[in-house]
């Protein structure tokens, strides 16, 4: 395993991120904001690695004063173009809840790179601003890419997360550009409830994302693999133990990640629950990207 921090200083978050995703099969990113010059820092990456077939997607926060709609189309035509970028967006229906992640996860058939920490998707977050990111490398096998890419398939599953589609994406412009003009005078205004209101309500619509297998890493995949066609129980999978330490020589308490991961999995919708300790596996043709 290796460890890096980056703050801007010595080191640009952009140029580290951008040298990660040109040499990747896969890219996940979830930031709460995301600028059109912050899209620029990364971009030409993205299309190179886009070209050679890698797998993009990005969760979006919607946050009308920090998010550039520009950029949010920009991604939106991105994935509309290409059958290998997505764009996933973030809708609070709870004022309380703020989306605020940082994670950029990158991975070939190898190796996997984290840079999690402060930096938004912004110029000022890749490459100005005193930000404080850990960078992790290490084999995609890995407890703790395991662990990284549950926490990402958790933001990706909230309830919250929305497939946009492009009356949506203009909603947001709107919202945007009238926030922009209310703020200018200072002065609080119905039309900015409404439009706050017709965007939530337009989000309950849209779909959601659903698992695919490229969601499963590390831990999430060992375990999925095993699983057997239908119903099975806890103690089934137990029978694998030996296995699953042989992988993860470092975990001296394997059933009790087993049935951790049997809960996310769950949570994720990859498995039902039948009743205490017996699950079913979800029909896998939902899960193929």
């Amino acid at each position: 395993m290796q460890f890096q921090m980056i703050n801007n200083f010595q080191h640009k978050t952009a140029t580290v991120l951008a040298s990660a995703i040109r040499k990747a099969k896969d890219v996940r990113i979830a930031v709460a904001f995301v600028s059109r010059d912050g899209l620029s820092q990364i971009m030409p990456s993205v299309e190179t690695a886009l070209g050679m077939g890698a797998y993009v997607e990005f969760l979006v926060g919607m946050d009308s004063h920090a998010t550039d709609p520009k950029a949010v189309k920009e991604l939106y035509e991105l994935s509309c173009g290409n059958s290998h970028a997505s764009l996933l967006c973030f809708v609070s229906r709870n004022v309380s809840a703020i989306y605020h992640p940082k994670m950029y996860l990158t991975r070939d058939d190898e190796i996997a790179t984290a840079i999690i920490g402060s930096s938004n998707l912004t110029q000022g977050g890749l490459t100005s601003n005193i930000e404080a990111n850990v960078v992790i490398r290490d084999d995609v096998q890995a407890e703790i890419v395991s662990e990284i890419y549950s926490t990402y398939s958790r933001l990706k599953y909230h309830p919250d997360i929305v497939i946009p589609d492009r009356d949506f994406i203009e909603m947001f412009f709107k919202l945007c550009e009238h926030k922009n003009l209310i703020e200018c005078r200072l002065a609080k205004d119905s039309e900015l409830k409404r439009l706050k209101k017709t965007l939530v309500e337009k989000a309950k619509t849209l779909q959601r994302p659903k698992p695919t297998r490229t969601d499963l890493v590390g831990w999430l995949k060992l375990v999925y693999d095993y699983l057997p066609e239908g119903s099975f129980t806890n103690r089934e999978i137990y029978k694998y133990e030996d296995e699953f330490s042989s992988r993860y020589p470092q975990n001296l308490n394997i059933r009790a990640k087993i049935r951790q991961q049997l809960q996310i999995l769950h949570k994720l919708g990859f498995i039902e629950h039948i009743s205490r300790g017996v699950w079913k596996k979800v029909g896998s043709d939902g899960l193929q990207r």
